[in-house]
């Protein structure tokens, strides 16, 4: 066992009690004692600190069952602030969050690309949005703490590399580096369906501890939360189920492999189920948003969108009853672009469920994520690495310093 030293053990009680504070509406120092197993001396020298730092308030007394009444603590969600982006080849959002995870900005931004996409373009984007979200943070007593970016692809969230991103031709991209060259605060990245899985944990807190969120897009991304913890293996790539074998002799990945799930259940593969369903997709080809267009036609009773929906739905079934069979989890959660066609797909996914899933596994809920579940889990991560001491951290943060608990 790695042994503490007594610094890192005050700022580690100190995380726990403003960690516990964050997660109930009020509470007292004699439950934070109960549920810590600290002494009530520890704690109330713990919490005048935070009442001091600002980041916790005193506000009333609550009812006595024998004795003096407690004074009542609430966390004060908008001691901070952190920025988080959803990060896509064509498409940006960007989220201000409280110390809470609670969203007070929110804005879209289309990435237009000269001629080829470049990843100097995307860092140009970033930069102004950055700068524009920083411009428009509420004040608070500590400000920003940083910026996390949700990304697409292979990412390392330990050195902040991406190995490969989706439609750019390039690998090993030190993103982290490169825009902490262009923002003065703190740049964490992490891959965008750990920010989504992150996000998605948050909508039930204390009810579900084991997540999976699938980010269903250009490509499929996977993020696990086990136990109330990210899963993120060796090093830090855990989750890609979207290069998982369903069809052994399938169509080819862009990862060199043969039938992986994500040729059978992402964008790509929906253009394909249209023209196998009879439709045409010589107008959709080259749009960047085409799902919009197909679910607008879908809607308008266009048959072969719906039929392409369906298959898509089917297959996105496959790989989720895999996962719900190997991790069996408490929920699995469903973002990116194609969560925008539920209508049409979430019947399906039920319906392969009930015949793929283990019987123990069928009763698992299915549900769509929220459509800015990565960017505020990027934002959330960013936070709790830098405020509550988690283990979740993003490995060290390139950029200015920002505020965190002595």
């Amino acid at each position: 066992m790695r042994n503490v030293d007594s610094t890192a053990m005050r700022r580690m009680n100190k995380a726990t009690v403003l960690g516990l504070i964050r997660s109930h509406r009020t509470t007292s120092r004699i439950d934070i004692a109960q549920m810590t197993g600290l002494n009530k001396a520890t704690v109330s020298y713990i919490v005048d600190e935070l009442i001091n730092e600002k980041w916790v308030h005193e506000i009333g007394f609550g009812s006595s069952s024998g004795g003096r009444k407690p004074v009542l603590l609430r966390f004060n969600a908008n001691g901070a602030y952190a920025i988080g982006m959803d990060v896509q080849l064509h498409s940006l959002k960007t989220v201000i969050c409280n110390a809470r995870g609670e969203p007070v900005y929110k804005r879209d931004s289309e990435i237009v690309h000269v001629s080829q996409p470049s990843h100097e373009r995307l860092l140009e984007v970033i930069e102004e949005q950055a700068r524009a979200a920083m411009t428009a943070t509420p004040a608070s007593p500590h400000g920003l703490v940083g910026v996390g970016l949700g990304l697409p692809g292979l990412v390392n969230a330990n050195d902040g590399t991406v190995s490969r991103f989706p439609g750019l031709d390039f690998t090993n991209w030190d993103v982290r580096s490169a825009v902490a060259q262009r923002v003065p605060i703190p740049v964490f990245c992490d891959n965008n369906a750990n920010c989504g899985a992150w996000s998605e944990l948050a909508r039930a807190p204390g009810q579900d501890s084991n997540v999976v969120y699938i980010n269903a897009g250009t490509s499929i991304g996977t993020g696990v939360v086990m136990a109330g913890r990210l899963y993120r293996g060796r090093d830090g790539r855990a989750g890609e189920f979207g290069h998982t074998t369903v069809m052994p002799m399938g169509q080819r990945c862009s990862c060199g492999n043969y039938g992986c799930w994500e040729e059978y259940a992402s964008e790509r593969s929906l253009l394909r189920y249209i023209i196998e369903a009879g439709g045409d997709t010589l107008e959709l080809e080259h749009e960047h948003d085409f799902v919009q267009r197909i679910l607008d036609g879908a809607h308008a009773d266009n048959r072969a969108y719906i039929r392409a929906f369906n298959t898509l739905g089917q297959h996105l079934g496959i790989g989720i009853a895999n996962i719900a069979n190997a991790l069996t989890p408490d929920r699995i959660s469903v973002g990116g672009t194609l969560s925008r066609a539920a209508t049409f797909i979430l019947p399906e996914i039920e319906r392969i469920m009930k015949y793929r899933a283990l019987s123990a596994n069928r009763s698992i809920p299915i549900t769509i994520a929220n459509v800015n579940s990565v960017a505020v889990g990027a934002a959330s991560l960013v936070l709790d690495a830098m405020l509550f001491d988690r283990s979740e951290r993003l490995a060290e943060h390139s950029g200015a310093p920002a505020a965190t608990l002595n």
